[in-house]
């Protein structure tokens, strides 16, 4: 019996020992496989890590060449801005040195054409011829004036555009001024007048014919001298105003000559009248009463009107021998 159980435990320790001897073998087993992936886990990781920085380094290469790429392309766009701004400014610069060429030329030619004398056809006489019929050929002033023109070497024509006898209305009919502003004329005179009794010259117009309302002193320099038959209403300043109608029918109208006289009714004196036309005209005026104490209808009067006609055409530089 005790012999019994003694081999009975034998067998029970050789079978716990076979038992220990497995679950080492299978502890070790699993102590080789749990070292071998763990080595393998190590060496993906390895390399997976060793795959981030590559493609980090690939990243950070590539970011920095995109740097160098973006630098050099704002480089060269600096450089194209730089060009085109460049080009802008000589553009710029040439434009305005072109414009400002243009503009020293087109001052020049003005400058040359205020600074060259005008060439004129003639000289034109428009408004009172105060010596009547024949005898006005050789002792009007503008038959004094042309002989004086040819005497002294002037190649010019004096046109003759005066009226014997005639008011002032008539003689801006025959410049061409219009019915518009001849009636407005007549109207403020009669209006003046008040019911009054008026010279015939206040509101009347001559007929004229064909030959006195055609124009052919377009190029000429005009003498103004009108008034002394009346129909400016006694007005010195209404007499300006039509003067001014006559003068703007002409194309040129910085070159003229106004000559004033006191009207043949004597309502209006030399002094006021003068008074008046001189601060209108200017240089441009020639008072008959400071050149002749003579009655200007006399061939005394006529012969100095024509001198001072003349060398006003001088003084203002009309006129030039050729």
């Amino acid at each position: 019996m005790s012999r019994n159980k003694k081999r009975k435990g034998k067998k029970t320790n050789i079978l716990l020992g076979f038992i220990c001897i497995i679950l080492v073998g299978v502890l070790g087993t699993i102590l080789v496989m749990s070292y071998n992936t763990e080595q393998e886990e190590t060496k993906r990781l390895t390399e997976l890590a060793g795959n981030q920085q590559s493609g980090i380094e690939d990243y950070e290469a590539v970011k920095e060449h995109a740097a160098q790429l973006e630098k050099a392309s704002s480089e060269d766009e600096n450089t194209e801005d730089a060009d085109n701004s460049e080009t802008k400014k000589s553009k710029k610069k040439e434009d305005t040195a072109g414009e400002e060429d243009a503009e020293e030329t087109a001052q020049a030619e003005d400058t040359a054409e205020a600074e060259a004398p005008r060439t004129i056809s003639g000289i034109v006489c428009w408004g009172d011829d105060l010596i009547n019929g024949e005898e006005s050929n050789t002792y009007s002033y503008m038959a004094v004036l042309q002989k004086l023109l040819t005497d002294n070497g002037y190649n010019l024509t004096v046109i003759n555009k005066t009226l014997q006898g005639g008011g002032t209305l008539s003689m801006m009919k025959m410049a061409g001024v219009s019915d518009e502003t001849l009636q407005g004329y007549i109207a403020k005179h009669q209006q003046t007048a008040n019911g009054a009794q008026l010279n015939v010259t206040e509101t009347g117009i001559r007929d004229l014919t064909d030959e006195q309302t055609t124009r052919n002193d377009m190029d000429c320099v005009p003498v103004i001298f009108m008034g002394y038959y009346g129909g400016w209403n006694h007005d010195p300043a209404e007499l300006a105003e039509q003067q001014e109608q006559i003068l703007n029918t002409f194309q040129n109208q910085d070159q003229f000559i106004v000559v004033g006289t006191r009207p043949m009714d004597g309502s209006v004196t030399s002094e006021v009248l003068d008074q008046v036309l001189s601060e209108k005209w200017g240089e441009h005026y020639i008072s008959l009463a400071n050149v002749t104490q003579q009655l200007s209808a006399t061939y005394e009067a006529q012969q100095a009107m024509a001198e001072a006609v003349f060398q006003k055409l001088q003084e203002l530089g009309y006129i030039s021998q050729s």
